[in-house]
């Protein structure tokens, strides 16, 4: 049974049941409003040679434990939010329990279009759903959307970024030639596994959210192409991390 209308019973148990109980370490704190959450690796690090300090060591969400650390200078909070569209709803619910309200979602995606190459920006004003979390958040729907007016901050701040749509799968190995051909008839350019996901969640939850997405990678659009590639890099990692806190920076200035 995923997501109906009629359903007006509670939650057997809420994210902020969870963070008191004996599962959780049971710590109590709040977080900031303003968080970046980022799906991928080598982005941690920088952040932290620059001052940024950690607030818990421990993330008190369902699906395992991830530290969460501060800018140093400014009100924003920002952990490694996980794997796949459980994790990601899993965590964003813990977070909205500890006071977040309004989150970017920094990661990766692999393009399967001429319109995207290795190393750009997508800023996705939709995200098709090919994963299973967000039918139990909403109705069946062909996709999900960011908050219109953070989407816009974000645009700004990466003006090179290419505002287009990506679809999330919950499948890495199931990405075939005739799928993604479907995909970009659709008038999508790149894969993740996080962002309808994470859309869909902020929607029911009413959190503010917009992603921005490197990409890491390219698929041949047909068999016997270029062959599948991976072109991520340290310094991609390193750049795209700071350039995400510049912009959470500013706008906690806003507040």
């Amino acid at each position: 049974m995923w997501y109906s209308r009629e359903d007006r019973s509670a939650p057997v148990f809420t994210a902020a049941q969870h963070i008191e109980s004996r599962h959780s370490a049971g710590e109590q704190y709040r977080l900031p409003a303003l968080c970046i959450l980022f799906y991928m690796g080598g982005v941690i690090a920088p952040l932290l040679e620059q001052g940024a300090v950690c607030v818990t060591e421990k993330l008190p969400r369902f699906l395992g434990g991830t530290p969460v650390y501060q800018l140093p200078d400014a009100p924003v909070c920002f952990l490694d939010g996980g794997r796949g569209a459980p994790q990601a709803a899993d965590t964003l619910e813990t977070l909205y329990a500890l006071g977040v309200r309004q989150v970017l979602t920094a990661g990766m995606c692999g393009a399967f279009s001429e319109q995207a190459e290795v190393g750009d920006r997508i800023l996705p004003d939709k995200a098709f759903i090919e994963e299973g979390t967000s039918l139990h958040y909403a109705e069946p729907r062909l996709f999900s959307t960011p908050s219109g007016t953070f989407l816009e901050k974000v645009r700004r701040w990466f003006p090179e970024g290419k505002c287009l749509p990506v679809v999330s799968t919950d499948a890495v190995f199931r990405q075939t030639y005739e799928k993604e051909a479907l995909w970009r008839r659709r008038g999508a350019v790149g894969v993740d596994m996080e962002t309808s996901a994470l859309f869909t969640v902020a929607e029911y939850l009413g959190v503010e959210i917009a992603a921005v997405l490197t990409v890491s990678d390219k698929h041949p659009e047909a068999p016997g192409g270029k062959s599948w590639h991976w072109g991520m890099t340290a310094q991609m990692r390193r750049g795209f991390a700071e350039h995400c806190a510049a912009l959470m920076r500013e706008i906690s200035m806003e507040k």
